[in-house]
């Protein structure tokens, strides 16, 4: 587990500095500084990771699977500039260096975030390997799960619900959104890729709903248990703007419960898929058991 992750980290962090090659001949070349400060920021690169360890288990060449896999880690970072911003989320730290937009200009941070969005669907146009059908589901599910009915859906949520009292079904349509949707996206990249039938399709869009939100319902609880220094961003700031989690909202406890009963569910449709994923399995275990 630890060889994949390390070659599968080097070869997505290779790929990144590629596609976002220095242009400083460019009038316009600051801006492919911002990205490269932002996307090549030392992360989790969890999507991506995901993408290639369905493709490790359906026996594909991870090669394959890299160009789709970079371009899903660029709406996941456009998502985390936008969502920094003073108009959103308003936050100055992420993954321990200063935000975007405290670095470069709001209106640069604005623009950069919609150079990865663009760009992303640019290299999966272009991507080596597949044929069209291929690279149309690839567009088709990551305009999906980034779209209304996923991220940008889950952020609508998210900011519409500041200072309001909301339930567990509501916030739970947030989560599924705001963040499983990328995560959905990720398991359907590396299906696709595969050749993987509509039935393998569907049972890794039921795992990656759960384990979804499981990772978020970690990502709360390490905002109350946490460190600023441990986890490269500001602690409290969904307490201090008055936001639903799923710890204000269960309890520290029963958010812990909730979350290893969605990881319990999400490797039971793993289950049911043609090929084993132990792999999948193990970045499971590791979005739920951790401290960062």
């Amino acid at each position: 587990m630890h060889s994949f992750q390390h070659n599968a980290r080097t070869k997505i962090d290779h790929h990144l500095q590629k596609l976002i090659s220095q242009s400083n001949d460019l009038p316009y070349s600051p801006l492919f500084l911002a990205a490269r400060y932002s996307l090549l920021s030392p992360g989790k690169r969890l999507r991506p990771m995901l993408v290639l360890a369905v493709c490790e288990s359906f026996g594909i060449d991870q090669d394959h699977a890299l160009i789709p896999a970079c371009a899903l880690e660029m709406i996941h970072t456009y998502s985390l500039i936008h969502d920094d911003l003073p108009c959103m989320d308003d936050d100055d730290l992420r993954r321990g260096k200063p935000t975007l937009h405290k670095v470069y200009p709001e209106w640069h941070a604005l623009l950069t975030g919609d150079f990865l969005l663009t760009y992303a669907f640019e290299i999966l146009s272009t991507a080596p390997y597949l044929n069209a059908d291929q690279k149309l589901a690839l567009v088709n599910s990551l305009a999906k799960h980034a779209g209304a009915h996923g991220m940008i859906g889950g952020q609508m949520i998210d900011l519409l619900s500041e200072g309001e009292a909301i339930d567990w079904k509501v916030l739970e349509q947030m989560h599924l959104g705001k963040t499983s949707g990328l995560i959905i996206a990720a398991l359907e990249f590396g299906g696709i890729i595969s050749g993987a039938s509509s039935d393998a399709l569907e049972s890794l869009h039921k795992a990656g709903s759960a384990i979804g939100i499981a990772f978020q319902l970690i990502d709360d609880v390490l905002d109350y248990t946490g460190s600023q220094e441990t986890l490269g961003k500001t602690i409290g700031s969904d307490r201090e703007r008055s936001k639903a989690t799923a710890v204000s909202l269960l309890g520290l406890e029963e958010t812990r419960v909730k979350a290893e009963a969605l990881l319990q569910m999400a490797k039971a449709n793993l289950m049911t898929l043609p090929h084993s994923m132990p792999l999948l399995g193990m970045l499971f275990n590791q979005m739920i058991h951790r401290e960062s």
